[in-house]
């Protein structure tokens, strides 16, 4: 295992005993092959169903697979959000990425799938979620001197269109890149909106 491979695994290993202390009926766990093949099956259901700016998650996973660390100089995982009920029933993907040592510290692209369901423990969440996994993986990063997080940018990348960038600036402190459909935000500014948003609401 690799110490990037630790970082991961304590990051999720973080994450879900958080959602069990706080009672929320999620899991998240690396992305497997299955999930990868499933997504794309899906991208292509909805193109039946077409919808302005959807995430080419195909491209995406294309690169994902491309970046090997030694060549890129990134470090990257992607994830999947499940249910615990029905027993791990994919939820959301997240896909994240950062540059040792400096940053920035990218959240490249999320996707809810069940936005609209009613009551379902992602709705109006997945930012605030995505958010608080991007703060825990930066402590640990920090903790094993890969990133400074107190100077590293974070970043989301790859904004889909004017309404979900207005909500990202409404919903957490972040601030649009000018000229780019990315937002972004500081380690000290996001830890306090975990804090209060995620620590605090559920406690």
């Amino acid at each position: 295992m690799t110490l990037h491979e630790k970082i991961i695994c304590e990051t999720l290993s973080t994450m879900n005993a958080a959602f069990v202390q706080l009672n929320v009926p999620l899991i998240i766990r690396r992305i497997r092959r299955s999930d990868i093949i499933w997504q794309q099956r899906r991208a292509r259901r909805n193109l039946l169903q077409p919808e302005k700016n959807l995430l080419n998650w195909q491209w995406l996973f294309k690169q994902y697979r491309k970046n090997k660390p030694r060549e890129s100089g990134l470090e990257q995982t992607a994830y999947v959000f499940c249910l615990n009920n029905p027993q791990q029933e994919r939820a959301a993907f997240l896909l994240k990425s950062c540059r040792p040592v400096t940053g920035p510290l990218e959240l490249n692209s999320l996707e809810n799938f069940f936005r609209k369901t009613k009551g379902h423990p992602l709705m109006g969440k997945m930012l605030r979620y995505s958010l608080s996994m991007m703060v825990i993986y930066a402590d640990s990063l920090n903790e094993n001197k890969i990133l400074k997080k107190e100077s590293a940018k974070f970043i989301i990348k790859d904004i889909v269109n004017e309404a979900v960038m207005s909500f990202y600036i409404y919903e957490a402190p972040m601030t649009q890149v000018a000229g780019k459909m990315e937002c972004e935000s500081t380690y000290y500014l996001l830890n306090e909106y975990v804090k209060a948003n995620f620590v605090n609401r559920h406690c």
